[in-house]
């Protein structure tokens, strides 16, 4: 049986997040068809090779299916002189106020449904090669930020955080990115001991983990700054659990590494709560913090309440807010709800959100394809699979307070990340290939 999708599939994979980090650089034109033929291009070759499982098949078509039905219905046209109107659609089917918008996400989607089909064949040796590859990638986007932040400037105004506008963007890559890091540098570690070396490229790892650590405090991310602390707790957590199931991996400078890692993370701490407190009290308080994002949640609701069943469509949200703005908000674009979940529901509605949870799940339970191999210790499914579930729990917590799936990068990476989690899940681990 083969071992995974293979150096073709792996080499789309670079491609299609590749053309991700690119999207913010390219000219409009060709910002609206790079990421589909990414996309489109993996696709042929999945078809080709025959290895995308029947259920990804299914659950893709079904959330890019609802996506063309939307868009084919569009419930309101744009008026230059008064704004939506109301058109003749077919009433009780998904339908989109605004097509064009909802045609744009049609690229993104198709990028992400590739890239979870591609990432849930690929084998453990290829999984890691991915990995790898990503991680030098962050580590390399940390420095940039190293260099925009320290540079000379008459305002402390940012034009970019590595490659992202937004400095929680930043955080939120670097956070899902930073916990394979740490796996990578433990696997490393382990490796050694096993086989006897005197040194191992451990600390070079967790000298790049913390170049990225630093590069979040210096981009002021509150949000991002609490998840890189809940990040490293958990990674001391496992690796102390991990220690206590193999007693014989514990080695003599284990302790001292242990007092440093507690240091980091109570260190972190520390920062995240200094700027907690720092950015508050610029603001005014916790208190106005929570009112204008609360104002934006309620209006929201307010969109939604109107298109409960179905929603307005996906990518709609800052063409309706207007309709339904607060007099406070008035002179203020609001392009985004900054909290993921809402403005889904707002999009999609109840009915489109089953529909999407529905077949997310069904991709999930998906089985592939491999050959038996040697168990290592500890297992994929205890270091590395957790470390990419961490990085997925990373970018859902930071969804509850901004829109990273709206950044193509992100979304397309955080699919990757999902479609390696699905495919190595107990079970399955034991049939991957090292091979």
């Amino acid at each position: 049986m083969k071992s995974g999708a293979g150096p073709i599939a792996w080499g789309l994979l670079l491609l299609l997040l590749g053309s991700a980090a690119a999207d913010p650089f390219l000219p409009g034109p060709w910002r609206q068809w790079v990421l589909p033929a990414g996309a489109a291009a993996a696709i042929t070759a999945g078809i080709w090779r025959g290895i995308i499982p029947g259920r990804i098949w299914v659950a893709g078509g079904a959330i890019l299916g609802l996506l063309v039905l939307y868009a084919w219905n569009p419930t309101h046209q744009w008026m230059p002189d008064t704004g939506l109107r109301a058109v003749d659609h077919f009433r009780n089917m998904p339908g989109s106020a605004s097509s064009g918008d909802t045609k744009e996400t049609l690229g993104l989607a198709m990028a992400m449904f590739t890239a979870f089909a591609l990432a849930f064949q690929l084998s453990l040796r290829e999984v890691r090669r991915l990995a790898i590859v990503v991680c030098g990638g962050a580590v390399v986007m940390a420095l940039a930020v190293w260099f925009q932040r320290t540079g000379p400037r008459s305002f402390p105004v940012y034009e970019y955080t590595g490659i992202f506008v937004n400095e929680n963007h930043y955080g939120t890559f670097s956070n899902m990115v930073f916990p394979v890091v740490l796996a990578l540098a433990a696997r490393a570690r382990f490796r050694a001991v096993q086989t006897g070396q005197p040194s191992s490229p451990a600390g070079l790892v967790l000298l790049g983990a913390a170049i990225m650590a630093v590069a979040v405090l210096m981009c002021h991310s509150r949000a991002a700054l609490a998840v890189m602390t809940l990040l490293v707790l958990l990674q001391l957590i496992l690796g102390q659990r991990l220690l206590r199931q193999h007693p014989f991996m514990e080695t003599s400078p284990a302790p001292g590494a242990r007092i440093i890692g507690w240091g980091i993370a109570f260190g972190l701490a520390a920062c995240a709560v200094s700027a907690l407190v720092r950015g508050w009290s610029q603001t005014g308080g916790f208190l106005r913090e929570w009112h204008f994002r609360g104002g934006i949640l309620l209006d929201a609701l307010k969109a939604w309440r109107d298109s409960w069943v179905w929603g307005t469509g996906p990518g709609t949200f800052a063409t309706i807010y207007p309709y339904y703005q607060a007099a406070a908000y008035e002179g203020r674009t609001i392009l985004h709800v900054h909290c993921e979940p809402v403005q889904f529901l707002v999009e999609f509605g109840v009915l489109g959100g089953l529909w999407v949870i529905l077949a997310t799940g069904l991709a999930l339970t998906a089985r592939g394809r491999g050959c038996a191999h040697a168990g290592e210790i500890p297992a994929f499914v205890e270091l590395e699979r957790r470390a990419f579930g961490f990085g997925l729990a990373a970018c859902g917590l930071q969804s509850l307070v901004d829109f990273p799936l709206r950044i193509p990068l992100i979304a397309v990476l955080a699919a990757t990340w999902a479609g390696i989690w699905a495919g190595t899940r107990p079970g399955l681990a034991q049939m991957k290939g090292e091979t």
